[in-house]
């Protein structure tokens, strides 16, 4: 008996339906137990720019724990336009110029427990520290 081509045709096609169904696990999202938050605690701060004629920022150094999500909300206070940017392994940046009287939200998880710079790129020397620490 010769197959037909339509038979050809349905049993490609179920073969393929078959193969289709299964999924290797990077395919999947990853399980968590109901009730369970995967994402991890949002840490909110803000960080400014002094408001007088001073090129720096308040606070100039910031204490967080690693593994949490940072929200950081960028207030220029100056008069002077101003960038907050964090280098690697952030890797995150405001806007190039943040006009006076306005603010930017950043958000980035934190990384190892470490010391991270930021920094304003607009005027050299401008910058900050961000300690990462282990509680």
């Amino acid at each position: 008996m010769r197959p037909t081509v339509l038979g050809v045709l349905v049993a490609a096609t179920l073969a393929l339906g078959a193969c289709a169904s299964g999924s290797s696990p990077s395919a999947r999202p990853a399980a968590t137990a109901p009730g369970v938050d995967a994402t991890p605690p949002v840490t909110a701060i803000t960080i400014a720019t002094d408001p007088g004629t001073e090129l720096r920022f308040d606070p100039g150094e910031v204490t967080v724990q690693p593994g949490i999500r940072i929200q950081v909300t960028f207030e220029n206070r100056s008069e002077l336009p101003h960038d907050l940017t964090f280098g690697a392994p952030i890797n995150v940046a405001s806007s190039p110029v943040v006009a006076p009287g306005t603010s930017e939200t950043l958000e980035f998880v934190a990384p190892e427990p470490g010391t991270y710079a930021f920094a304003c790129t607009i005027h050299p020397g401008m910058g900050g520290t961000l300690i990462v620490a282990a509680s």
